[in-house]
C-alpha cells in the first residue's frame, strides 16, 4: 500500500501510528482503484488483488493536493509531435523482430488520438528508451521477479534521462499474443499501457481503461477508452505545442489518417511537420540485468481523496432500475442510458460495463455546467457525429470536441421556435430519417438534405400502439425499434409497422438486468 501511493512512508515509528480509520480509507481506495466492493475490511477479494500482476507505477500521490480530472494526467507531456524510441535490448523469450513488431504496434494503438508520430531510430539519444532488466537495473527501481509488478514507465518530464523510458521486468514469462489456456504474459498489451505512461498519463480507476493499473490478460486489439482519449486531449489535442510552429521553409504533407476505434470512427487530417532532431544529449548505459520494479516516487498523479479522483460525490447516483429513463441511444453498436447527470454504457442488453455510470460530463466534458441533463441523443449515419440534446440546443460531437458551432438551437430540425425541448429522437432503420418527439407530436427530419419533411409534424398515433408523451426512443442492433416511458418499454415492428402484441414489459429489467421476476416470459 505504501509502494503504490496509498499509504505515506514513514519510519517504522511513523507507521506504528496510523489510525483505524486511515487504515480503513486506503483499504476502500486500494478496492476502488481494483474494481471490487469497497469494504474497508482485507478480505479474500483485496488479498487477491494485491496478488494480481499489474503496472509498477503508484495510483495515488498523497503530496498532490489539487484536485484531479478522472483521467488523470500525470505530467506535462511531450512539447513536440515527432517523437523517437530506441530498442536497447529484448527479452530472449521474445527475440528482437516480436519486441519491434509488437512495440511498434503498441504505440500506433496510441498515434491516431495524440496526434503523435512515433519513429524507431537505432540511437540511445532518442526520446524514448525500451528495454529489458532484472531486479536492480541502473534506475533506482528495482523489479520484484516474477508476478505482481510487469513493468514501470517514466513520464516525459520525470528523472531527467530517463523521462518517457519503458523498462520490463525479464523475470516475467513473456509471450506474443498468448492463448487463454496458455501461461504467460502478453508484450503488446503491457506495452500500450506503459506508452501510455511515457505520453504523460497516469494511472486510471475505471477498469475499461487502457491506463487501468492491473494486467488484463492478452488483448491483441486494444482500443482506447473514453478515459484515456480525454487525457491524450488535455496533453495533446487542446495545446499548442511547440512544434506547431512551422516555419515557411519547413516542408509539410498532409495526410489521412484513417482511426477505428469501440468509441469513435473517424477520418482525421492531420498536419506533419519534419521531425526535428533532440539536441539533448543523455548518458544511458545499456546494461540491464533487469528492468521492471515499483516506481514508488514516480511523479505523484491522483488526489489523496479519492472522490476528488473520481470526479464526483458517490451519493447523488439515480436508481437506473426505477426507470425514467431520459435519454436512450446506440452509439458504435453499443447502448448509452442518459438519466439525471449519471449515463451506463452497455455492450449487450442487460450487460452494464464496468466503471458505469459515470457522469455524462465525464465523457462530454465540455458541456457547459448548465447542462445537467440530456433530453436526447442520437448517431448520425453519415459521418458517425453524435447529437446531444438539452433544453432548446443541441449539440454536435465528433469524438474529440464539439463542433458546428455548438450549441445550435433546435429549430435547425424546423421546429417551431415555442418548442421548449424534445422528448425522444432516433434514426429510423426502414428509412434512416431523424424522428424527434414532443408530446403527442413527432417531427421527421431529413439528414440528407437537412430539411424537415413536408407535412410535418404528425400524431404520435401514426406509430400504432405507442403512447404519447414518451421518454426515450432508439432503433436497437435487431432492426427493431423501441420506445421508452416511466417504467415501460415498447417494440415496434419496423416490417409490420405496429408494436409488438407482447408489450409493454418492465423496461429496467428488460434493458438494464435489474432484479425483479416478470410476469411474462420474454427472452
Amino acid at each position: 500500500m505504501k509502494n503504490f501511493g496509498y499509504l505515506p512512508k514513514g519510519s517504522p515509528r511513523a507507521e506504528a501510528q496510523y489510525s483505524q480509520d486511515s487504515m480503513v480509507d486506503a483499504l476502500k481506495t486500494v478496492q476502488k482503484f481494483g474494481n471490487i466492493p469497497q469494504t474497508g475490511v482485507f478480505d479474500n477479494n483485496t488479498l487477491q488483488l494485491m496478488k494480481s500482476p499489474r503496472c509498477g507505477i503508484p495510483d495515488v500521490d498523497r503530496n498532490v493536493n489539487t484536485r484531479s480530472k478522472r483521467y488523470a494526467v500525470g505530467s506535462r507531456g511531450w512539447r513536440k509531435r515527432d517523437i523517437t524510441y530506441y530498442i536497447a535490448n529484448w527479452s530472449p523469450k521474445l527475440g528482437e523482430e516480436a519486441v519491434s513488431n509488437e512495440i511498434a504496434r503498441a504505440f500506433a494503438a496510441w498515434s491516431g488520438y495524440s496526434r503523435l508520430n512515433f519513429k524507431r531510430i537505432n540511437d540511445p539519444s532518442a526520446d524514448i528508451i525500451l528495454a529489458f532488466g532484472r531486479g536492480e537495473h541502473g534506475d533506482g527501481y528495482a523489479f520484484d521477479g516474477p508476478g505482481i509488478v510487469l513493468a514501470h514507465a517514466f513520464f516525459p518530464d520525470e528523472m531527467g534521462s530517463w523521462g518517457g523510458d519503458l523498462h520490463f521486468d525479464d523475470d516475467e514469462q513473456w509471450r506474443v499474443r498468448p492463448a487463454a489456456s496458455e501461461d504467460g504474459t502478453d508484450f503488446y498489451s503491457v506495452a500500450v499501457h506503459e506508452i501510455g505512461h511515457s505520453l504523460g498519463l497516469a494511472h486510471s480507476y475505471v477498469p475499461t481503461s487502457v491506463m487501468y493499473a492491473y494486467y488484463r490478460g492478452s488483448t491483441p486489439d486494444i482500443q482506447l477508452d473514453y478515459d484515456d482519449i480525454l487525457g491524450l486531449y488535455q496533453l495533446y489535442i487542446s495545446q499548442h505545442l511547440e512544434s506547431d510552429h512551422i516555419a515557411a521553409t519547413e516542408p509539410i504533407t498532409t495526410t489521412t489518417e484513417h482511426i477505428m476505434t469501440e468509441e469513435d470512427v473517424e477520418v482525421i487530417e492531420t498536419t506533419k511537420v519534419a521531425p526535428r532532431k533532440t539536441t539533448t544529449e543523455r548518458s544511458y548505459q545499456v546494461t540491464y540485468e533487469g528492468d521492471y520494479e515499483t516506481v514508488e516516487d514516480h511523479q505523484r498523479h491522483q488526489s489523496e481523496d479519492y472522490n476528488e479522483v473520481a470526479g464526483y460525490p458517490e451519493s447523488t447516483i439515480p436508481d437506473i432500475c426505477d426507470g425514467n429513463f431520459d435519454a436512450i441511444s446506440v452509439f458504435r453498436s453499443e447502448l448509452f442510458v442518459f438519466k439525471g447527470e449519471y449515463l451506463w454504457r452497455l455492450s449487450k442488453r442487460g450487460i452494464i460495463q464496468n466503471g458505469y455510470p459515470v457522469k455524462f460530463r465525464q465523457l462530454f466534458w465540455q458541456l457547459p455546467e448548465y447542462v445537467k441533463k440530456i433530453d436526447a441523443a442520437y448517431q448520425r449515419e453519415d459521418d458517425a457525429s453524435i447529437i446531444l440534446f438539452s433544453g432548446k440546443q443541441y449539440w454536435v460531437y465528433d469524438g474529440y470536441s464539439f463542433i458546428e458551432n455548438s450549441p445550435r438551437p433546435l429549430t435547425d430540425y424546423g421546429i417551431d421556435e415555442g418548442v421548449d425541448a424534445i422528448d425522444a429522437v432516433q434514426v429510423w432503420g426502414k428509412n434512416k430519417k431523424v424522428y424527434l418527439y414532443r408530446g403527442e407530436r413527432f417531427w421527421r427530419f431529413n439528414a440528407t438534405s437537412r430539411t424537415l419533411d413536408p407535412g410535418y409534424p404528425h400524431n404520435i398515433r401514426r406509430w400504432r400502439g405507442i403512447p404519447s408523451h414518451i421518454d426515450a426512443a432508439m432503433t436497437w442492433i435487431d432492426g427493431k425499434t423501441y420506445f421508452f416511458k416511466d417504467k415501460l418499454v415498447w417494440k415496434f415492428d419496423n416490417l409490420l409497422i405496429k408494436t409488438d402484441d407482447r408489450y409493454p414489459l418492465p423496461a429496467p429489467q428488460y434493458w438494464m438486468g435489474c432484479p425483479e421476476k416478470l410476469d411474462t416470459v420474454w427472452w
